[in-house]
């Protein structure tokens, strides 16, 4: 039978639960994963599969779902035959009484080695053919986008196979990576001929599920003719024993669950925490039709769009002066506030401030920002970076710059940790810069609608290929980018790059770092990665010099470089030396004296 007949000819369709929690709980193991039960194991995945289709279930899923080489660590030889045994399982199990579906997720590397996703998808899809798969589910997906690849795969190799995509929805209506539910409809129904059905799975219980789905689904089905599955977890986990147990009693998983079928789901069952106990209660709602009262839910996708735009200077159509400070490694802002009186009292229009550059903690960048906006009375943008944070922070950190009245912000993905810190430090990049840049844009689409965050990115025109750079801005302008700050200027062939970008549809902010001794010069160029300072400038200081006279000639390059610049540009960017605010009023002083700015 196909997905599509299943789906036919039962108003309701129950999928079976969750492999992996129920496998743990059944053999005490936590730590091994239970797709490499399939071989070593297989009386138990065939007891889990039995189990579920004897509590009702006519659609199944194989034991799969982290069978990938990453996640794993095994070689392709070694996959195969998880797959293979995988499959077979189910197959047998299911015989004429249920329909099963290859499970596989989306793949994510984060060993930043090379590896190839695409042909690791075809590798998997592959077996799964050669096994005999004909229908497959992509689950607990964040983004479209990541698995349409392996999608047109199977239907190249496959034309009438059947596919079904589920996404983790969370209860603030975002997937884990960021995208609102707005984006991801727009995604589905651009690609709705590729797909039999379409769910929404994991990241929350029935009750929390239930306001953002019942929309989500009613929206599809207006804008479709896909079929609709609903599978929540059983309610939110807890850690007992360094277990994750989950507390929901399957009565209550099988009440709440079974309110979403009134709404036209075309299949309910089950994903983490529950067992075949959760499904064949469940079973019972579908068999006797008995269902709790539903409360109508009126929501709109399209009223969740930007109303306004920012109020940030750097989006006005007007030449801009920003000036960065770097944020203290103590708790002490009184340096950084004084620097910023005297930038604002020369004219500098808003002040920049970095997220602990090169790995090194300093004061969290938006606080020191909403600090200097309140008490020097200049606009802000703090840079906001991806390192240190996973979304969760990312998303409380944009609501607190939001509630303090920033309003532009600098998405970097960050510099990366020492090699001699790694170890004790650890990276997050649950994001990249782009990613972050998406996030802004969902969050602009809803709680920040009435006044949105305009994002920028960082722009390095003198790096070694200036195609990759264009090609890599082309990117940040597609996912929101309003405006760049390019890496500091100092080459001809760097302001030949930005006459480039400054082509393109976004605001483009020069980069100037006075340099302000011989030592600092020969330490940019020689010690900070991405500088590139000839050595004609750096001849310009001695050794020799006096801390006033190294400033002088520091401010001077500075000026010479900014007036080359200024036709090509939509403002300056001053990183700050050291703080050191009077040295930027020099340079800007000296622009003005020569109607530069």
């Amino acid at each position: 039978m196909t997905l599509k007949e299943l789906f036919k000819n039962n108003k309701t369709v129950l999928t079976d639960g969750a492999m992996g929690t129920y496998y743990s709980q059944l053999t005490g193991n936590e730590a091994e994963l239970c797709e490499k039960a399939n071989v070593t194991s297989p009386e138990i995945i065939e007891k889990i599969h039995s189990e579920y289709i004897a509590a009702g279930a006519k659609l199944i899923r194989t034991n799969t779902f982290s069978a990938n080489s990453v996640t794993l660590s095994v070689t392709h030889e070694q996959l195969g035959e998880i797959i293979r045994s995988g499959y077979q399982a189910a197959e047998k199990c299911a015989g004429e009484k249920a329909v099963v579906c290859a499970d596989v997720s989306a793949i994510y590397d984060n060993t930043d080695n090379g590896f190839d996703v695409s042909g690791e998808y075809q590798f998997i899809i592959d077996t799964f053919l050669e096994a005999g798969a004909q229908n497959f589910i992509f689950e607990t997906l964040s983004e479209l986008e990541a698995v349409l690849p392996a999608v047109d795969y199977i239907l190249e190799k496959k034309a009438d196979a059947e596919i079904i995509v589920s996404f983790t929805l969370l209860p603030d209506g975002f997937t884990r990576s960021g995208l609102s539910a707005e984006r991801l409809l727009d995604s589905i129904i651009a690609n709705k001929d590729k797909f039999v059905a379409v769910g929404l799975n994991c990241g929350s219980g029935a009750v929390q599920m239930y306001a953002k789905a019942v929309p989500f689904f009613t929206y599809i089905r207006e804008h479709t003719d896909l079929f609709t599955i609903v599978m929540p977890n059983a309610g939110y986990p807890s850690i007992v024993n360094r277990r994750t147990v989950y507390n929901s009693a399957p009565s209550y998983f099988a009440r709440q669950t079974a309110r979403f079928i009134p709404h036209g789901l075309s299949a309910v069952g089950g994903c983490c925490g529950t067992t075949p106990e959760y499904i064949r209660l469940l079973a019972k709602y579908i068999n006797n039709g008995s269902i709790d009262s539903v409360k109508e839910i009126s929501y709109n996708f399209s009223d969740r769009k930007p109303k306004s735009v920012s109020s940030s200077r750097i989006t006005e159509d007007r030449f801009v002066i920003a000036a960065e400070l770097d944020p203290p490694y103590s708790s002490d802002f009184s340096k950084m506030i004084a620097a910023a009186k005297i930038l604002k009292d020369c004219g500098v229009d808003m002040i920049t401030v970095s997220d602990s550059p090169l790995g090194h903690a300093k004061a969290d960048s938006v606080v020191c920002s909403a600090r200097i906006k309140r008490e020097v009375g200049i606009d802000t943008l703090p840079h906001i970076c991806c390192r240190d944070k996973n979304i969760n922070a990312l998303r409380s950190i944009l609501l607190g710059a939001h509630s303090e009245g920033i309003r532009s912000v600098l998405a970097v993905t960050g510099d990366h940790i020492a090699e001699t810190d790694r170890g004790v430090i650890k990276p997050v990049f649950n994001l990249d810069s782009t990613k972050l840049m998406t996030l802004i844009g969902e969050l602009n689409g809803s709680v920040f609608a009435d006044s949105p965050i305009a994002v920028g990115g960082a722009f390095d025109p003198a790096a070694p290929r200036a195609e990759f750079a264009l090609k890599r801005l082309d990117k940040k302008i597609a996912c929101g980018a309003k405006f760049v700050l390019t890496q500091p200027v100092f080459t001809e062939k760097a302001i030949e790059c930005i006459k480039e970008a400054n082509k393109k549809d976004v605001k483009v902010i020069a980069g100037i770092m006075p340099m302000v001794s011989f030592r600092n010069a020969s330490f940019m160029q020689n010690e900070v990665p991405g500088m590139v300072i000839p050595d004609e400038l750096v001849s310009r200081f001695s050794p020799e010099m006096s801390r006033e006279e190294a400033e002088e000639v520091g401010m001077g390059i500075a000026a010479e470089l900014a007036e080359r610049i200024r036709p090509y540009v939509d403002g300056f960017y001053f990183i700050t030396p050291f703080n050191r605010a009077n040295v930027i009023k020099g340079v800007i002083e000296r622009l003005k004296n020569r109607k530069v700015i």
